[in-house]
């Protein structure tokens, strides 16, 4: 087993045995699992397929489905032995609410009901959702800080941080004597801004992993969808806000290398997070998803197959609201 801080070194391939270690604390393969409720046979089954392939990395939050998504991971655990649930890897968000004003007391409030329904003593990593908290960012950082020298959490980590948030949430923490984890965000080939801005490079440099949420961008990137539709309605809007000869270009490239490889279309565009140093946090509703994220392992696509990818790829945009990173 090979083992690396915050991102792979340059022209690694990623496999099962590939540890990234965060914070120096917790070591985790290359690739998460988003665990929101689904149905839960299948859901069940794709929790049992990502442990029983070496990649029993989870991540979830109090909010999916109103704390459904927790007690789910409970139910699922409940059957495996000490010595198995030690090897999974479980990661909960805060949300921060605008009316959870009286810090540390609401976080770790909120911190002890998850770890209730995860049924948990302690959970691997902890994040806040979003820079929306209406507390400053220092006074976030010591809520954190001190559910971490309660023992409530092994690392701590946030979600959408922008680079100024970051720099803010690092210098805090790191008065306490802990080290920031990660930042979690929106991620891929339709959305390069973390990466173009320089978060992704000032992270790294901070020793901070990024977990880059929707690298699918939704199954766009999966070849699923035709340029021109139909989509789904939900997101019809925003797959038909991008340019359409770009987007076809895109997907063209990935396809190629898909055909190039024999992997799945949704494999190369995993695979290409995995060559930015970042860990995708991919979506599996069945077993099935599992196994073919999977397939994003064990090999590695090319510098010049990354820069033609590159050159098709979106940069996105931030926005006000929530996602400043």
């Amino acid at each position: 087993m090979t083992e690396y801080q915050v991102k792979l070194d340059k022209g690694v391939v990623p496999t099962k045995d590939t540890k990234i270690i965060l914070a120096n604390t917790i070591k985790v393969p290359p690739i998460v699992w988003d665990w929101k409720p689904e149905q839960e046979e299948d859901a069940k089954q794709a929790f049992d397929k990502a442990f029983e392939l070496g990649i029993p990395f989870y991540d979830t939050a109090e909010v999916y489905g109103d704390g459904e998504s927790e007690r789910e991971i409970k139910r699922f655990r409940e059957r495996y032995s000490e010595t198995d649930r030690e090897q999974q890897v479980v990661a909960t968000k805060y949300f921060p609410h605008k009316e959870r004003v009286d810090f540390p007391r609401v976080l770790m409030s909120a911190l002890k009901d998850s770890l209730d329904r995860l049924g948990m003593r302690h959970t691997d990593l902890y994040q806040i959702h979003a820079p929306i908290h209406p507390a400053s960012i220092e006074v976030v950082a010591d809520a954190l800080a001190d559910a971490y020298e309660a023992g409530l959490v092994k690392t701590v980590g946030v979600s959408n941080y922008g680079t100024e948030e970051i720099e803010r949430m690092h210098t805090a923490l790191k008065k306490r004597g802990v080290q920031l984890a990660s930042n979690q965000i929106c991620y891929s080939l339709m959305r390069r801004i973390p990466e173009t801005s320089g978060l992704i490079k000032l992270c790294q440099e901070r020793g901070v992993a990024i977990l880059a949420y929707s690298p699918l961008y939704m199954g766009m990137l999966t070849g699923k969808y035709p340029v021109d539709g139909p989509f789904p309605e939900g997101r019809k809007r925003r797959f038909e806000s991008f340019d359409k000869e770009r987007l076809s270009n895109l997907l063209t490239a990935l396809k190629k290398l898909a055909d190039k490889y024999k992997k799945p279309q949704s494999a190369i565009a995993l695979n290409w997070v995995m060559a930015k140093g970042a860990i995708p946090i991919a979506g599996a509703r069945t077993a099935s998803h599992v196994e073919q994220n999977y397939t994003a392992l064990d090999f590695l696509i090319s510098e010049d197959e990354v820069a033609e990818l590159d050159k098709w790829s979106f940069e996105g945009e931030n926005n006000k609201e929530w996602q400043h990173g």
